[in-house]
């Protein structure tokens, strides 16, 4: 009875779709694409980009250098809006290589856990971790390939071997990746292969990196150290992936300190007990929106379709909860690294998303969110004039008919300010380059046009009107699905315009008198 009074109740965004041009649909939820062997083409690419991606993940936990430059230069080739996430291999630990292509492991039997042994065979699991038997100890669970495998140890054989019974059989294949639940392992989250990936990304135009297996908030500031200390003056985005327990406890340190989250649900749910997943990720997604935090949803959303064509009901029902839940962003992994209809996947997980934001129960949750950012002690946000400038825009889009908002920003933090609200139209960033522009790729409800001219202090307000309506069959009909007209741009922004974190004020314009 309550949530039928509670969806039942008339607020002002209910009465939106019973006018022609008030809301038009477009899309908020961005979509990250991973690439591999199966995206490796320009023709595929492209497709892909067609298709809706957003934001091109290259994962570093696979490949080889001269691969990964060879797709930045043909991403870079086909589109200057998608944004390029390296995400960073980190402390994975895998199994080595293996004589014969598949090893049968049958329950009950017994196998040595050895970090020695240089390849696998019937009675050893050779791994890469050298901390084997000072952290894993008589008792603990191991789990291989995302739990497919699961053995108990039974006894410390040496500083190098452990036996172990298979508890779970399974067909062991090469490299797969192994975890040691609720163990505090010894090894850094951020490894030399990581750095060496970071000098990489950047001397090649990243736009953002994903921190793999983060435990505190130190990992992310050693990245960022790293990368201040060797780049300084270059802006970077970095977001942490969630999925390690210690991650969870420490998840609103580690989100104040990255510039976006990742629900990192393959480790995760590995690491922690599966039944839990859902409210993990609910929680995480709430601590990235409650911090004004970009967040994404990663990890078989569409994993059915690697080799078919449809999704499952299942698949589709996880993409809608993770949009109402709030995330900001939705991520296929071999669903496009190695799928048979990666770009069909793509478009499947577009025509999801869009279903579900033109639903009353997402505009719903979208007032209720901007009510609730409302309500929030005003003196506690980062800049109170920026944050009330914000929301006197928002306020006003949900009240103006045909109005997008316009965000002039340096940095992007005007945009992002304004995303967290969960306004309904179009928030339309007015960037100085294409870094900015990319930087903003994951944010909800983005997207972003350059505009030079607002690194310099001397740009007049009439400048951007101008600018916004040379725009404005862009702004119009590249992103969104509608014929209707825009009429009112609502422009925030600081003043000087542009200058960072000034943002200080909220303009309605109407552009039929200009």
């Amino acid at each position: 009875m309550y949530f039928k009074n509670r969806i039942a109740k008339p607020h002002p965004a209910a009465h939106l779709k019973e006018h022609k041009g008030v809301i038009m649909y477009f899309r908020k939820t961005k979509i990250v694409c991973t690439l591999g062997p199966a995206t490796s083409d320009k023709k595929t690419i492209k497709k892909l980009i067609e298709s809706g991606m957003n934001v091109a993940r290259l994962n570093f936990s696979h490949g080889d250098n001269d691969t990964f430059e060879k797709l930045i230069d043909i991403i870079r080739q086909l589109s200057d809006d998608v944004a390029i996430l390296i995400d960073l291999p980190g402390p994975k630990i895998r199994t080595k290589k293996q004589l014969q292509d598949k090893i049968i492991l049958k329950k009950n039997e017994d196998i040595i856990l050895s970090n020695i042994k240089e390849f696998s065979d019937e009675k050893n699991i050779a791994i890469d971790y050298k901390y084997l038997a000072k952290d894993i100890k008589k008792g603990n669970l191991v789990f291989i390939d995302d739990g497919k495998i699961k053995l108990k140890v039974e006894a410390i054989l040496s500083e190098n071997e452990l036996l172990c019974k298979i508890i779970k059989e399974g067909v062991l294949k090469t490299e797969k990746g192994v975890n040691f639940p609720n163990i505090k392992l010894s090894v850094p989250s951020v490894t030399d292969n990581d750095f060496k990936s970071l000098k990489f990304g950047v001397e090649h135009g990243a736009d953002m990196f994903a921190v793999s297996f983060v435990r505190k908030p130190d990992d992310i500031a050693e990245v960022k150290d790293f990368l201040e200390k060797n780049y300084s003056g270059k802006k970077f985005f970095i977001i942490s992936k969630i999925e390690k327990v210690e991650a969870v406890e420490n998840i609103y340190k580690i989100a104040e300190i990255s510039d976006g989250i990742m629900v990192a649900r393959g480790d995760l749910g590995v690491e922690t007990p599966i039944e839990t997943i859902a409210l993990k990720q609910k929680m995480i997604i709430a601590a990235a929106n409650n911090l004004k935090k970009p967040v994404i949803t990663a990890t078989q959303m569409l994993e059915s379709m690697v080799a078919n064509e449809s999704p499952t009901r299942a698949e589709v029902t996880d993409i809608t909860n993770a949009i109402l839940d709030g995330t900001d962003a939705v991520m296929l992994s071999e669903e496009t690294a190695i799928g048979h209809y990666p770009d069909l996947t793509t478009s499947y997980m577009e025509k999801i998303i869009q279903t579900t934001e033109e639903s009353y129960f997402f505009k719903n949750l979208r007032h209720n969110a901007y009510n609730n950012a409302s309500k929030m002690d005003i003196n506690a946000a980062d800049n109170t004039i920026s944050f009330a400038s914000a929301k006197m825009a928002v306020s006003s889009s949900f009240t103006i008919e045909d109005s997008f908002i316009a965000a002039i920003t340096r940095t992007g933090y005007t945009a992002t300010l304004i995303s967290s609200f969960r306004p309904l139209v179009p928030i339309v960033a007015v960037v100085p380059d294409l870094s900015v522009k990319r930087r903003l790729a994951l944010n909800s409800g983005v997207f972003s046009i350059v505009m030079g001219e607002i690194a310099e202090k001397n740009v007049k307000i009439e400048d951007i009107i101008k600018f916004i309506k040379d725009n404005y069959e862009r702004i119009r009909n590249k992103k969104f699905k509608s014929d209707n007209n825009f009429r009112y741009a609502i422009i925030t922004g600081g003043l000087p315009l542009g200058e960072p974190g000034s943002t200080d004020f909220a303009r309605i314009i109407d552009l039929q008198k200009y």
